[in-house]
């Protein structure tokens, strides 16, 4: 059985060896055939030959940036029987994929996702980055849908070869990957599991977060009224 795990990265020079390491020692203690991905989109610095030299590690150079672009590109690649993806700040704690894994292996699940909103003692933010997440999501549900989950932009996610074949499919460049993911696959009838998740957006103190945040809530937005467009056609 083959495992694969995307690390979406731009600019991560400093972490993703870290990153990737930590990722791949998690994997293993599955005991299958595991592999790291770390999709870097365009990145102009040395992020890929930072990851590059590391056994179980390879990097997949995509010449778009953006997270969606780096993802669904990885979802293309692959043909692992089960695929994942976790931010490169691992802000979603890498052992929690031993919770995600047997959730699509065993327990006939198509997609499992964590969240940072089930349980939000498990979770080190900021209250106010709690409240604009709560917000974010109820005008999701609102404007797109994806009813059955709490939180589809946590930066943890697993899926069986149906949920990677709806993943190759999205086309949203940027962050709301997860969103097109998810409206998509709910839309084809697979299965979606949601489940609590250690987050620590904290963990690389000198890292810089790429999240703005009124741009990105105006992006937010946009982004809603966009897939909402795509899924209905």
């Amino acid at each position: 059985m083959a495992i694969e795990i995307c690390i979406p990265a731009y600019n991560e020079e400093r972490i993703i060896a870290e990153s990737a390491g930590a990722v791949l020692r998690v994997l293993q203690k599955t005991g299958e055939d595991v592999a790291v991905i770390v999709a870097d989109n365009d990145s102009t610095d040395g992020t890929a030959s930072a990851a590059k030299g590391i056994p179980g590690v390879s990097v997949l150079s995509i010449p778009i940036r953006g997270k969606g672009a780096a993802v669904a590109a990885a979802a293309r690649h692959s043909g692992a029987d089960f695929f994942g993806f976790i931010d490169a700040d691992l802000s979603a704690d890498p052992e929690d994929i031993l919770n995600l894994l047997p959730l699509v292996e065993k327990s006939g699940f198509d997609i499992a996702i964590g969240s940072r909103l089930i349980e939000t003692t498990m979770v080190k933010r900021g209250a106010f980055r709690t409240l604009s997440s709560k917000a974010f999501n109820i005008l999701r549900k609102m404007i797109v849908g994806v009813r059955s989950v709490e939180d589809t932009q946590c930066g943890l996610k697993i899926m069986n070869a149906r949920g990677r074949k709806i993943l190759a499919g999205c086309t949203e460049k940027g962050w709301f990957l997860d969103m097109e993911f998810l409206a998509r696959a709910e839309r084809a009838g697979l299965s979606i599991k949601e489940v609590p998740v250690h987050w620590n957006e904290h963990r690389f103190e000198d890292r810089k977060s790429k999240l703005v945040l009124l741009r990105d809530s105006v992006g937010a937005l946009r982004a809603m009224f966009r897939i909402r467009n795509v899924i209905s056609k």
